[in-house]
């Protein structure tokens, strides 16, 4: 098709006459039509202009559940770095080790994390990260940024693998400058281990290997909740327990150094506090790693805060596995306990709630005692001033009973004595 011919007037207005010819009209309707499609796309924001607003659109895309975790949690994760005497080895066994970084070779130091926990500048973190030191400070902030601080010990719960921390806000930094702005201090957002997902995202903020990789910034890991409720081998053979019951089991890497820092969900609340790793090789992985459940560490926060220690239980009550023979000869059914009440002392939680001696332990918490450690296992975690549900079997009736848990008198008078917490 020949392209067509636009006529042009003798007075030379080419202009006019353009816009008049059937051609120059479908253009400017063209033109119009694009505009307009070009103001719709503005206006909705499905397109944007070239420059800074299409790198900041382009940026937002990126950002997923994961990114928008770590946004809400890092801010709240501290580095501290430990000096003291010469640190043993631990009681661990060949399938354990602790993930903080110890200094070898006539070193003094090691490196674990910890979070910010409430208000206060109270850092939460592993009992075997602080554990020995005699100088501890907190890396608060990244690298640019960030200062270093003192920190004091106001509590540790070995028997949950916990202590609580706290920085001075007054105290000069590592650049001598004087105080410390409270937007630095940013308490972690708090989750509920209980509703936890096996297979959910599971974000790891620590600072694996710390001066080793040439920072002391947190890094990430990420995994999924492999599994809940998960029970570890006491660290001391001599106990029946250790410090590792209930735990959160998750594939996210938590390396030397990681210790004491959180492990965050998708929402970046803190469900967890890295503690532990699981290895046939001992400086190898193996992809398996744990968490206390943040549930614990809370109350066990509040007591380390209060009182500086976790408050011993009491119930007041001795019990003991009896043969199954002699179980035979007094007539209880097996299904019906193996535990008798050999002791109660007078006045005790357990006397005020009914029990006597020669009673059937048969339910603890609606569980089954079917031993002295698997009812030492069910009362593990009691606070004082809780309630505990039981159920025995006297003269042949089943009796229920609810024991009101109080603090141990001995520990309570030697907590006493040594008096409150010291805290700022």
């Amino acid at each position: 098709m020949e392209a067509p011919v636009i006529p042009r007037a003798v007075d030379g207005s080419v202009t006019r006459r353009f816009w008049q010819h059937p051609a120059g009209g479908g253009l400017l309707a063209g033109i119009g039509l694009g505009c307009a499609m070009l103001a719709v796309a503005l206006a909705t924001g499905r397109l944007v202009l070239p420059g800074r607003d299409a790198v900041f659109e382009l940026r937002q895309s990126r950002k997923s559940a994961i990114v928008r975790a770590v946004e809400s949690a890092h801010r709240s994760v501290v580095t501290i770095r430990a000096e003291g005497g010469r640190r043993e080895s631990s009681p661990v066994d060949d399938l354990l080790w602790l993930p903080f970084n110890v200094g070898r070779d006539g070193d003094y130091h090691w490196v674990g994390s910890g979070f910010f926990i409430g208000t206060g500048g109270f850092i939460l973190t592993n009992d075997h990260v602080v554990e020995g030191a005699e100088h501890l400070v907190v890396s608060v902030g990244d690298a640019s940024q960030g200062m270093s601080l003192t920190a004091e010990r106001v509590g540790s719960a070995p028997q949950f693998d916990l202590a609580l921390l706290q920085v001075d806000p007054l105290a000069a930094d590592a650049s001598g400058a004087l105080g410390a702005p409270q937007s630095q201090f940013v308490p972690a957002r708090l989750g509920d281990s209980d509703d936890l997902m096996v297979g959910e995202w599971a974000i790891a903020i620590g600072s694996p290997f710390g001066a080793e990789l040439g920072s002391l910034d947190p890094s990430v890991s990420v995994g999924v909740i492999s599994a809940v409720r998960r029970d570890l081998p006491p660290t001391d053979p001599v106990q029946t327990l250790g410090p590792y019951l209930e735990m959160i089991q998750t594939d996210a890497a938590i390396n030397e150094g990681n210790s004491g820092g959180p492990l965050v969900n998708a929402n970046g609340e803190v469900v967890g506090v890295n503690a532990v790793n699981f290895s046939t090789v001992r400086q190898g992985s193996t992809g398996i790693h744990f968490a206390i459940p943040i549930n614990t560490a809370k109350w066990v926060a509040a007591e380390l805060r209060q009182y500086g220690a976790v408050r011993k239980p009491w119930i007041g009550w001795s019990v003991s596995e009896i043969d199954p023979e002699v179980q035979a000869r007094l007539q209880v059914p097996e299904d019906q306990g193996t535990l008798r009440v050999t002791q109660i002392v007078p006045g005790s939680p357990a006397d005020q709630a009914g029990i006597r001696v020669d009673d059937w332990l048969t339910s603890i918490r609606g569980l089954d005692p079917y031993s002295k450690a698997r009812a030492e296992r069910i009362l593990f975690g009691t606070s004082a001033d809780s309630d505990v549900p039981v159920e025995v079997l006297r003269d042949g009736h089943l009796r229920r009973a609810v024991i009101h848990v109080i603090e141990d008198p001995q520990s309570r008078a030697d907590r006493e004595a040594r008096g409150a917490p010291r805290t700022r």
